[in-house]
């Protein structure tokens, strides 16, 4: 849903011509936002990889990237969701969205760009039928996500664990 403030912003939705630019903002993230060092340059098989990832994904409806243009065929900033279907809870249904990559390039910060895609992105959310929405933060914005609603959750009732399968 769309604020005064956020509607001069033009949020559309992401082409395949978008996703070296999208790889651009996550290196972004990655390379400033993270809390540990990061370096590309010893991964050089990342962007490809990604970009791999990304066509799958705009390719599958039940995930979308949304963007914010700006000048010279740059982004201004980029977000991905992914609904996924789970059995329900008691007070929860059955579809769930993730959205991540969340990037506003430094030189547009501060311009309601972020809230104009998470306005967007949640909008998509909402017309896939999700009950619940989940975001990874880097530490530096769990502030922001708090600010448009998003509550930490209790990690010592569900915690969160991973195991690598594969490189």
């Amino acid at each position: 849903m769309s604020t005064p403030y956020t509607r001069r912003v033009q949020v559309r939705a992401a082409t395949p011509d978008d996703i070296d630019e999208i790889i651009r903002l996550k290196a972004l993230i990655m390379t400033t936002s993270y809390p540990f060092a990061v370096d590309l340059a010893s991964r050089p098989d990342w962007a490809p990889r990604a970009a791999a990832v990304i066509t799958h994904m705009m390719a599958d409806d039940q995930h979308a990237f949304f963007v914010v243009d700006a000048p010279a065929g740059r982004l201004a900033g980029c977000v991905s969701g992914t609904v996924t279907l789970s059995v329900p809870g008691l007070d929860w249904g059955p579809w769930h969205a993730n959205l991540g990559d969340m990037c506003t390039d430094v030189a547009y910060r501060g311009q309601g760009i972020g809230r104009a895609l998470m306005d967007a992105a949640l909008d998509w959310c909402r017309s896939k039928g999700a009950h619940t929405v989940r975001v990874q933060s880097t530490p530096g914005a769990v502030e922001v996500y708090e600010r448009l609603g998003f509550a930490r959750r209790d990690e010592e009732l569900f915690p969160t664990l991973r195991l690598v399968l594969a490189d």
